[in-house]
């Protein structure tokens, strides 16, 4: 199978992750390839595992938790878990704003 190129996809976020857990504002063009590639990776076997032997072409939050349900991943999946749930407080949040929006519209 063809590797597609991933380089320089993550490059700013990683600059400022690098930075943020205590390295130089700008750090070396090495590090952060290393660093890139390793996530890329990561990213990869994550996807991997979550397809299955099938090597599905779309993947659910359900192949997700599956591929991150190891006793080794119980962080990941814990942090995965947070950030559904903040995404859908978010969204309850906006839609509540926005029908709160349309009755004040309608008041005028």
């Amino acid at each position: 199978r063809k590797q597609a190129n991933f380089r320089g996809l993550f490059t700013k976020e990683l600059k400022s992750l690098m930075y943020g857990f205590g390295d130089d504002r700008n750090p070396a063009n090495d590090t952060v390839n290393v660093m890139e590639e390793m996530l890329v990776e990561f990213i990869v076997d994550v996807c991997q595992t979550a397809g299955g032997p099938q090597r599905k072409t779309r993947l659910s939050i359900e192949d997700l938790r599956r591929a991150l349900s190891r006793p080794a991943d119980a962080k990941k999946l814990a942090r995965m878990e947070e950030l559904l749930f903040m995404q859908e407080d978010i969204k309850r949040a906006r839609a509540q704003f926005e029908e709160s929006e349309l009755n004040q519209s309608k008041d005028f």
